[in-house]
């Protein structure tokens, strides 16, 4: 609830003087003056804080007219939030939302007042009647909506939580307004309950894109738990170590060993080697430990012969017969840093066909906004669908946080909408 409870909270406070200002004179509302003056009494004492002598008019009050009933159940409401009895505000809010006379202007702002008491009571169900009420009177608040994924996340329906939150944080995004990272991160929770991590990584991705400025640490925390999580391609995996490396997130013994390792065991003997010197000389790998010695004797003539037989690459993508050599070629240079001369052999996979378009669109979005063309990564990476795609996302981010020039600001994040529930 630390999404929305202090703010929910002042909501309900806020709405304790449902009465206060009310223009009898109004011929809309109906009261009888005998009863006027039986709730003008009862106002006037809960102004002056004498609890017992409201309590005894407000008993007195005999209404009639829906009017009538409006005004008694919000004295009686008003009553409750003075005492801070929430069991006694929560059936008075029920009576004036039952009452017949609410304006219809307050309906919404009513029904998410006691949607938020039935929830604080534990009653669930009320709750999910009353929010969804507020919704549908167009309640512009969105702690309405974010409370109603919760009722639903009580509830275990995931699916409901999920769809209500991604489309608060589409509307919150289309108003032009900046989107908190504890609503994403609880849309990844959700998500990630549900095993969808394409959608663990939308949300993600998006709260990374929209940090002002970028942060390694919130980079690591954000990569790093969705790749325990996620079963990904090893080739998919490595993807993602590289991106933490470009964000300089790689911060521990264990980045540095796990990135190393995946990388050598996936064929990239030189790219194994650069960061292992890369984590020895930041130090944050000792030359003393056993893991990084062992496995930096194993790369040393396996790297010298990986970079000779990548050094006549460049510039021969278009003899390339093969779309599957064309990749993997392009993969090699990748690897080395070769950003540039790595994107026309991947073009040439995907002219040819015949190869994973998700994993080569991945590919060439990674060479090109390595090499500094953040319009096209944009386009490419957004081709990646399914895995790939979940890895591409995580690199989109990272375009659109370098100003990709049709990235959103940092209001928005990743894509338009939210992705679909899978």
């Amino acid at each position: 609830m630390k999404i929305w409870r202090i703010g929910a909270l002042m909501a309900a406070s806020a709405g304790a003087a449902i009465t206060a200002g009310v223009a009898y004179a109004d011929q809309s509302y109906s009261a009888d003056k005998k009863f006027r003056e039986m709730a003008d009494a009862a106002q006037s004492r809960l102004s002056s804080g004498d609890m017992a002598g409201a309590a005894g008019y407000i008993a007195a009050l005999a209404p009639d007219t829906p009017f009538e009933k409006y005004l008694a159940s919000s004295l009686a409401f008003e009553l409750a939030v003075k005492k801070n009895d929430i069991v006694t505000q929560r059936s008075a809010i029920a009576t004036v939302l039952e009452s017949g006379g609410v304006p219809q202007n307050e309906l919404g702002r009513l029904n998410f007042i006691a949607g938020y008491l039935s929830y604080q009571t534990g009653a669930i169900d009320n709750a999910i009647v009353y929010l969804t009420r507020a919704r549908e009177q167009k309640l512009a608040d969105p702690k309405a909506s974010l409370m109603l994924a919760e009722c639903y996340v009580r509830r275990r329906k995931l699916d409901m939580a999920s769809q209500i939150l991604g489309e608060t944080i589409n509307a919150q995004r289309q108003a032009g307004q900046p989107v908190p990272a504890a609503w994403y991160d609880r849309a990844a929770s959700i998500a990630q309950q549900r095993k969808d991590w394409t959608a663990v990584s939308y949300y993600g991705a998006a709260k990374l894109e929209a940090l002002k400025p970028m942060s390694a640490a919130e980079w690591r925390t954000g990569l790093v738990s969705f790749l325990s999580g996620a079963r990904l391609d090893k080739e998919a995996e490595l993807d993602l170590y590289r991106l933490q490396a470009a964000t300089g997130a790689l911060a521990s013994e264990r980045d540095y060993q796990g990135y190393a390792t995946l990388a050598a065991g996936q064929g990239y003997p030189a790219e194994a080697r650069t960061i292992i010197e890369t984590g020895q000389s930041s130090g944050k790998l000792s030359s003393r430990d056993t893991v990084t010695s062992a496995l930096m004797r194993s790369l040393r003539s396996k790297a010298v012969v990986h970079l000779a037989s990548i050094k006549g690459l460049p510039g021969k993508a278009s003899s390339m017969s093969s779309a599957a050599k064309a990749a993997q070629n392009g993969d090699n240079l990748l690897a080395n840093s070769q950003f540039a001369e790595a994107v026309p052999y991947y073009r040439t996979a995907l002219d040819k066909g015949g190869v994973d378009k998700d994993r080569v669109f991945t590919r060439l979005g990674i060479a090109l906004a390595r090499s500094g063309d953040m319009t096209g990564a944009e386009q490419a990476l957004a081709q990646a669908k399914g895995g790939w795609g979940q890895v591409a996302a995580y690199w989109l981010a990272w375009v659109n946080a370098h100003g990709s020039t049709s990235a959103q600001a940092s209001v928005s994040g990743g894509t338009a909408e939210a992705p679909p529930s899978s």
